[in-house]
């Protein structure tokens, strides 16, 4: 195992001090010393300045520089080198005088003989890394402060000062400053139906290009979720405009690509300038950006829109009919949760119609979702993506119409050709559910339940995170159910099995940290 090394500049005045140092520091066979010498203040100061030296070494009665003048030159200078001072024997307060002034150690005369000189140099340089560590976490800490932990975009917080500032700047040299907000296009059903780990991607490659499409001068900043914000010191309202229409168009023409996942997220952009007539402060021109934003948004998004185009009253008008719009969306919502129950409810009961004694689909269904819709519960989604969890469980074995009664009923094991024949069941559910189109995000969970975590799962093979995060909900509650329900070919397992059998499945068949959130759940439940 090669040796560790340590360089070390010895200043003093006389040789034999020196032939000392080297003579001590040879007795250890673990570290290799490779020492240089001064004889002379400036030539001290000139090869310490090199930065080439882990330790500087430096007799008190150095000539041209006596050693407290050169700690207090090597502090002063900056230089980053840890100082242990040498003094005579009776002298130790001159050693004390030089720690204060900043040096890390003293030792005397007779001290370099003996092994205290290479305890001092080993704790001396064991805190230059730990002071170098230090200021490293330091570094860090304030990236972190200004930074978002998914984008590795300024954080709102940061954003808000430097916006401050550009402002303050902006109007004391009168020149002009233009801001872009950005907002991607129906994220949340990129959430919906691929999963937030896809969505986080789609968020961390959005700041990549707006990042790579902006200038050195620029700022970009994580407004919140899925917005945006740009910050263009000395740029008029063309330019801000030129930029956002770029933006928009490289959107359009890029696909996000994550394993089997390729979709195209378009934005909204609105823009505000110093140049706006209602300017009086940095506040006015986020407040400005947000009302073009909405107004891109109203023409229906994939659109660029500035504050100019706003009349006062017309965002007046604006604002009553979004207001209207939410209001209307929010009853229409029950109206349309209402009739997608009742749908349910007539699709298990036209299943039982076709299919006599298949009652136990229909309870097998109501249990996975009643476990569906706690454990997602438990993983804090919101409720809106609960209900679509509840939606697929409800559904998701409709498609076993499709499926040879007999297979269904076999008590025997199934042939390979009989399995294969079950698996196409997530296929002809998804094809009957898709002509109502009142279940649109339960598509992709009813289609890929019963995908696995390690990527040997059907109809599409799916791997990891790539499988909707309903559908890895999904799979879990359904397996648990299957597994706790006597059925005609198999008695229900015990708790306990069952719940082992889960956890030793865990990141082959399911995701882990579903498993272990649903674990929790029933150990709630009983």
């Amino acid at each position: 195992m090669s040796k560790e090394a340590i360089s070390i500049l010895v200043a003093d005045k006389g040789s034999p001090a020196i032939d000392v140092i080297k003579s001590t520091l040879g007795n250890y066979s673990d570290i290799k010393y490779t020492i240089d010498t001064a004889t002379s203040g400036s030539d001290a100061i000139s090869k310490a300045s090199d930065n080439n030296f882990d330790l500087l070494l430096v007799g008190q009665d150095l000539p041209g520089a006596k050693g407290l003048k050169m700690v207090q030159e090597i502090i002063k200078r900056k230089l980053g080198l840890p100082v242990i001072m040498i003094v005579a024997e009776g002298q130790e307060k001159l050693g004390v005088k030089a720690m204060d002034k900043g040096a890390y150690d003293y030792l005397t005369n007779n001290e370099i003989k003996t092994v205290a000189l290479d305890r001092a140099i080993r704790r001396v340089l064991q805190r230059k890394k730990l002071e170098s560590d230090i200021r490293e976490s330091f570094k860090k800490l304030e990236k972190l402060a200004i930074k978002d932990g998914l984008t590795g975009l300024f954080n709102y917080r940061h954003f808000r000062e430097v916006l401050k500032n550009e402002y303050k700047k902006a109007k004391r040299y009168s020149q002009p400053l233009s801001c872009i907000m950005i907002d991607l296009d129906y994220f949340k059903a990129v959430n919906d139906n691929y999963g937030h780990q896809y969505g986080d991607f789609v968020l961390a490659q959005s700041a990549q290009i707006l990042k790579r499409l902006v200038r050195d001068t620029d700022f970009v900043a994580r407004y919140g979720g899925e917005e945006f914000f740009i910050i263009l010191p000395n740029t008029d309202l063309q330019g801000a405009f030129i930029l956002a229409e770029r933006i928009r168009k490289v959107f359009v023409n890029n696909k996000f690509t994550k394993d089997k996942i390729s979709e195209t997220v378009t934005v909204s952009a609105g823009i505000s300038a110093t140049s706006d007539e209602n300017v009086v402060s940095d506040e006015d021109l986020i407040a400005n950006a947000d009302k073009a934003l909405y107004r891109a948004k109203w023409r229906g998004r994939d659109n660029v829109c500035y504050f100019g185009e706003i009349e006062s009253e017309d965002t007046v008008g604006l604002k009553e009919e979004l207001k209207k719009v939410e209001d209307f969306y929010v009853r229409f919502d029950t109206i349309n949760e209402n009739i997608k129950e009742t749908c349910i409810a007539s699709a298990h009961n036209i299943l039982c119609e076709i299919e006599k004694g298949w009652d136990y689909i229909s309870e097998h269904s109501v249990r996975v979702s009643q476990y569906a819709e706690k454990l997602s519960r438990k993983l804090s989604m919101p409720e809106e993506d609960v209900n679509v969890i509840k939606h697929a469980a409800l559904l998701h074995d409709i498609g076993m119409v499709g499926i040879n009664s007999n297979i269904i009923k076999k008590k025997d094991k199934l042939t390979d050709k009989e399995y294969n024949s079950i698996k196409r069941h997530a296929n002809i559910g998804v094809r009957i559910i898709e002509r109502t189109k009142l279940f649109q995000k339960e598509l992709p969970i009813i289609l890929h339940h019963h995908e696995r975590f390690d990527g040997s799962g059907y109809p599409h093979m799916l791997k990891g995170e790539t499988i909707p995060y309903g559908a890895r909900i999904l799979a879990v509650a359904e397996a648990y159910d299957v597994m706790r329900s006597n059925t005609v070919y198999k008695k229900a397992n015990s708790e306990d099995k069952t719940i082992a059998e889960l956890k030793e499945c865990a990141g082959t068949q399911f995701d882990p940290k579903i498993v272990s959130a649903f674990i929790k759940v029933i150990e709630k439940m009983h």
